[in-house]
């Protein structure tokens, strides 16, 4: 029987556990339920995007660990940061009587960028799984997965801004929208920390890291 590499109970678990505290820290701290099933989904995503960069520029972190951590995590991370962010969608439609055709025909350049970046999500989702990773390939899923997940991470990283910068102001005066800022920067200096190192490994050894 082949050993399913993904969703992993007790990833789960724990990614649902974690995913709760962050919501009641932020109820306890006054936001309203439609802010908290917002944010946790960008918090999932955020773990989801420095784990491979992180790896990168320190590679010892992996040979610390047994079973591929922290690398193995982020599919349980991707599919709670999906159904976090269909609550979100399913929310904010409640929210405008359910009109979704209104809604759709109507909405913003940022909200459109957003929702496509949740139809993304879905299909990473649905592709995160041994069955789409053995019919597919390795190097073609990795590539579906890899290119997919920063697509969206950029998609959403526009509404992130248009919730963040709101018209006529230069400074958000949220923390929450402060701690958006702060992530979207932190994700962006470790992915290009990441490739230059990549980069000088190649130069200096005329190959790329085993991990690429």
């Amino acid at each position: 029987m082949t050993v399913d590499p993904f969703n992993r109970g007790k990833h789960h678990a724990a990614v649902v556990g974690t995913s709760l505290a962050m919501a009641a820290l932020l109820w306890a701290l006054g936001y309203a339920l439609p802010r908290i099933i917002a944010a946790v989904p960008w918090f999932l995503l955020f773990f989801v995007m420095v784990i491979g960069p992180l790896t990168k520029l320190r590679p010892s972190i992996r040979r610390q660990f047994s079973g591929n951590f922290p690398l193995n995590w982020r599919s349980e991370l991707g599919i709670w940061f999906v159904i976090w962010s269909l609550v979100h969608v399913l929310v904010v439609f409640e929210s405008m009587g359910w009109d979704v055709i209104g809604f759709v025909v109507g909405m913003s350049a940022w909200a459109f960028a957003a929702l496509v970046g949740v139809l993304l999500a879905v299909i990473l989702a649905l592709t995160s799984n041994n069955a789409a990773y053995q019919y597919m390939g390795p190097k073609a899923w990795k590539w579906h997965q890899s290119h997919g997940t920063y697509v969206m991470f950029w998609l959403l990283t526009v509404h992130i801004y248009d919730q963040v910068f709101a018209p006529g102001t230069t400074v958000p005066e949220d923390p929450l929208h402060l701690l958006y800022a702060a992530t979207v920067l932190v994700v962006v200096t470790l992915h290009v920390g990441a490739f230059l190192k990549v980069v000088a490994h190649y130069r200096t050894h005329g190959e790329y890291p085993g991990s690429i």
